[in-house]
């Protein structure tokens, strides 16, 4: 696998084999979460939801973790467990898709989507248990290999989704889900936790400490309006223009997949391009790169340049999102990583809910290219608080300059 025995060889040899088994065990999960995206946002049409209600089915899926990623981290830091939280998110994410397929309505698309972001929330400890077979120094460039196993897995999934619901029909995606969780779970139970991470029961006061530190909220707010774009373009309302510009479910898989791709890239190799250009200027670039592809989709009327414009919009994710991952959680102890990182992924599933519920509405009452719009200027602001943070690390005693 693409740089996985690179990073695995500079940390213990003894890690190899339980590494590459949990990076397996990734994919399935990812693939559980995203084999059925491309086309939930028409299926839902096609089962008479309104624009608004689209925005609700994408929507449920960040409302979850919002409310829920806090709590887990919390969870795990106090009891010094990550591997049950994640084995419990792949059956979890089983049981989601299982309500999608026998949903009666797009109300109950809502909450088996929900269901579905409820696994999602796991996310926090397999990040931080994925972190723990590396040490410090080592830990960026295992969440950017993390981030591109991820990318990886709803690449595939995403763009073979489609064609499966071309094949066997709508439901078929979700069929496959309910598969591809179980089998994760199998997988992830192979793997060894790493007990050097002991439970630990940090004061309130120091929990909030954590949960209020000034850089972790700056870079959580950027990543959540990095979220709200991508969220409210890629995964809801472009497959809504798509299918109005005469593609097929095949094609919206595909539009999805062809985000994915340079995001995976981008994402693997920006550990690399970190220590060349500094993690602000590549944070800078993928949010101007994000905010040009959501702009100029109203211009667009071909399928074919709706593509290339998603492809620029994943670029600039891949370019961003790993960078805000890895400062998220690099001025904390071993013992709160979960519970910085669960705050890290609560405050970007703000995005995750609003972008696609906000702009559900604006498509509803001023049409799909204001929501293009708005989702464009989120990024716009993210580079206005990427701003602030660089100035107040330059500020500090002792450290560096990210640029």
């Amino acid at each position: 696998m693409l740089g996985l025995g690179r990073v695995v060889d500079s940390s213990a040899a003894g890690h190899r084999r339980p590494v590459v088994v949990f990076a397996f065990a990734t994919l399935f999960y990812w693939a559980a979460l995203y084999v059925y995206v491309p086309i939930l946002p028409v299926y839902s049409q096609s089962m008479g939801a309104s624009l608004v209600v689209v925005g609700l089915v994408v929507a449920a899926y960040g409302f979850s973790q919002l409310i829920l990623r806090i709590p887990i981290g919390l969870a795990s830091d106090r009891w010094g467990r990550r591997k049950p939280f994640c084995v419990a998110g792949l059956l979890i994410a089983s049981a989601g898709c299982g309500v999608l397929i026998v949903a009666p309505s797009p109300y109950w698309l809502v909450i088996g989507r929900g269901i579905v972001g409820i696994s999602a929330a796991t996310w926090v400890t397999i990040t931080v248990m994925f972190s723990d077979w590396f040490p410090p120094e080592q830990v960026p460039g295992a969440m950017a290999l993390l981030t591109f196993l991820s990318g990886i897995s709803q690449m595939v999934s995403t763009g073979v989704g489609g064609r499966i619901a071309d094949a066997f029909g709508w439901t078929s995606p979700f069929v496959v889900g309910v598969a591809l969780g179980v089998v994760g779970a199998a997988i992830l139970l192979l793997v060894p936790e790493e007990r050097s991470s002991r439970a630990s029961s940090p004061s309130w006061i120091r929990m909030v400490k954590v949960g209020t530190e000034p850089s972790l909220l700056r870079v959580s707010l950027i990543a959540a309006l990095l979220q709200f774009f991508f969220w409210a373009t890629t995964y809801a309302f472009v497959p809504i223009y798509a299918n109005q510009l005469g593609a097929s479910r095949t094609t919206l898989g595909l539009l999805t997949s062809g985000a994915l791709v340079p995001y995976t890239f981008a994402a693997l190799a920006v550990s690399r391009w970190i220590g060349r250009w500094g993690a602000i200027r590549c944070a800078t670039l993928g949010l101007i790169l994000c905010g040009v592809s959501a702009g100029v989709v109203p211009a667009i009327h071909d399928v074919v340049l709706l593509g290339l414009s998603q492809a620029v919009g994943g670029l600039g994710r891949g370019l961003s999102m790993p960078v805000l991952l890895g400062l998220s959680i690099q001025s904390v102890t071993p013992s709160e990583k979960a519970t910085a990182m669960g705050v890290f992924q609560a405050v970007y599933a703000i995005g995750m809910f609003l972008g696609p519920a906000t702009a559900g509405v604006i498509a509803e009452a001023l049409g799909l290219g204001d929501a293009f719009l708005i989702s464009g200027l989120m990024c716009v602001a993210g580079l206005g608080l990427l701003e602030v943070e660089q100035r107040a690390r330059s500020l500090k005693p002792g450290r560096k300059s990210a640029r």
